[in-house]
């Protein structure tokens, strides 16, 4: 099945790995000419591969019926159906989604704000309101986000 929307990590996020990983990397050179370390070369391939892939994370999938959560390359994903979400806010620049689960037990997903870009914030809001008929009280919109 098709996505209908997706929510990309914003470039800033995707980036910061980018960066320490090629930083590593340099310095893991010079170790290696200097005294013969090779543990940043490691950590520095490792952060490189991981800004690679982060490039087009995509971390929430609409679909008609449900939601995909994946918040990284290699975490698993949460399908969460609309009628399941209980609520949805932000505290303290975290962005949380609130859901039952199959067995009816309370669980929440929380996103850093930073991780999405401003406009896909307002329109991740927008939809949700649409998809969930929930009060107005429930918005991912806060004031200063940056």
């Amino acid at each position: 099945m098709e996505s209908t929307k997706d929510f990309f990590l914003s470039k800033k996020v995707a980036n910061q790995y980018l960066y320490m990983g090629v930083t590593a990397l340099v310095i893991g050179v010079i170790f290696l000419v200097l005294i013969g370390n090779v543990t940043l070369l490691g950590i520095g391939i490792l952060f490189t591969i991981m800004g690679v892939l982060n490039q087009s994370l995509k971390i929430i999938k609409l679909y008609p019926q449900y939601l995909e959560v994946k918040l990284g390359v290699i975490a698993s994903k949460k399908l969460i159906k609309y009628d399941q979400i209980t609520g949805f806010s932000v505290e303290k620049k975290m962005m949380i989604l609130h859901y039952n689960n199959e067995k009816n037990e309370p669980k929440k997903v929380k996103f850093h704000s930073k991780a999405f870009e401003k406009k896909d914030i307002i329109e991740l809001d927008q939809e949700l309101k649409q998809k969930t008929d929930l009060e107005p009280i429930h918005t991912f919109i806060q004031t200063g986000i940056e």
